[in-house]
């Protein structure tokens, strides 16, 4: 893989807002950079972010200088405060876990932020720093094929840049 393309994918994403943070299932998104209007398969109307960075492996949110896990990827399976702590718990419902409480709580909090820097190894693990200095940590977590994170741009004809056990490449 020509690493010169991968480090001028990370590039575009510095000194970007992160403009939106959820889940689709256990599926972290994060929204960055301007808002941009696109049509959905139904052919309706919706905001989107930039690019965005689709993540399925392990994560973490940090602060280092407070020395703080601020969220991370197991907290989809703890419930929030305001969920039902019986055993039939169910962590799928958006807003029943521990991640939707705090993911929205740091974003609401720490806004506006912006990708100050990036770090990458040759396993394809992906550290981004924030002007908030509060970092996400996704470690390439399978030894084969399964994707662990992608970055997706809001042009359709571009190449996602894919991070599996196996590498990178743009798909």
């Amino acid at each position: 893989m020509d690493t010169t393309k991968i480090y001028q994918c990370l590039d575009r994403l510095i000194m970007q807002p992160v403009r939106v943070i959820g889940r689709a299932s256990n599926m972290l998104w994060i929204g960055i950079g301007e808002k941009v209007e696109k049509l959905n398969y139904k052919g309706e109307k919706r905001e989107i972010s930039t690019y965005s960075i689709h993540v399925q492996c392990m994560w973490r949110m940090i602060n280092k200088e407070r020395m703080e896990i601020l969220f991370a990827s197991s907290d989809y399976y703890s419930p929030s405060k305001k969920a039902d702590k019986c055993s039939c718990f169910d962590w799928e419902p958006q807003g029943n876990n521990l991640f939707d409480e705090k993911s929205k709580k740091w974003l609401m909090q720490e806004s506006p932020i912006y990708i100050r820097e990036y770090e990458i190894n040759i396993w394809g693990d992906l550290l981004l720093e924030f002007t908030n200095n509060d970092r996400l940590e996704i470690f390439i977590s399978s030894s084969n094929e399964t994707e662990g994170w992608r970055i997706l741009e809001a042009e359709e004809d571009k190449p996602h840049l894919v991070a599996t056990g196996l590498g990178m490449n743009f798909e």
